[in-house]
């Protein structure tokens, strides 16, 4: 499976990333709490100038014959957002897959990004700040100012043991090393087997 294909073209230069999470499916169209990032998306698109809306999210439900990252793409299109700053990764399940794939898909397409804006819920903000900042390292800032507001508490018993299991998934993994990254995700991640999915375009 080759990751440039699901690439949109543009000048790979650009230093600003915005980084939409996809939410699990229940169609093939577009639903609210999706819909709601993807609108965070595109606001923080035009907040900070210069920047890729990058969609980050797979076919997380086997009835809907869709992936939430081209779901979410068509719908910036037809809001008006340029095809050429769109970005899209098929291939995450779940947060730390969504930090994994968004970190490899930009590395293939020759972009290192000095800040990333991480648009989800914001009772997920944390946990996926988290997953993003141990993916891309420490010369990379992720921001989720733009985080859509919801009424859930980030501080629930759930979310902070949530983002717990997030911690101690990276807790032996050095930050920003995807390439052991990728290994724990293949030895104990149910969601990934690398042995006949995507590998870096660069090998």
């Amino acid at each position: 499976m080759n990751i440039q294909k699901y690439y949109i073209s543009g000048n790979v230069e650009r230093r600003m990333v915005v980084v939409v999470l996809g939410h699990r499916l229940e169609s093939p169209q577009i639903h609210t709490r999706l819909r709601a990032r993807v609108v965070g998306g595109m606001r923080a698109l035009d907040a900070e100038d210069e920047s890729y809306l990058l969609c980050t999210g797979g076919q997380s439900n086997p009835e809907v014959d869709r992936t939430e990252c081209g779901v979410m793409g068509e719908y910036a299109v037809r809001r008006g957002v340029d095809p050429d700053r769109i970005v899209l990764d098929p291939f995450a399940y779940d947060t730390i897959g969504n930090a994994y794939f968004s970190r490899v898909l930009l590395d293939d397409v020759g972009l290192d990004p000095s800040r990333v804006h991480l648009v989800t819920d914001d009772f997920h903000a944390p946990r996926a700040k988290c997953a993003f900042e141990h993916c891309f390292g420490p010369d990379t800032t992720i921001d989720t100012t733009h985080s859509v507001e919801t009424e859930r508490d980030p501080h629930s018993p759930t979310c902070r043991e949530k983002l717990q299991q997030t911690r101690r998934f990276f807790e032996p993994v050095p930050v920003g090393d995807a390439d052991a990254i990728r290994r724990r995700l293949h030895a104990d991640h149910d969601c990934y087997d690398f042995s006949e999915t995507v590998q870096p375009i660069s090998q």
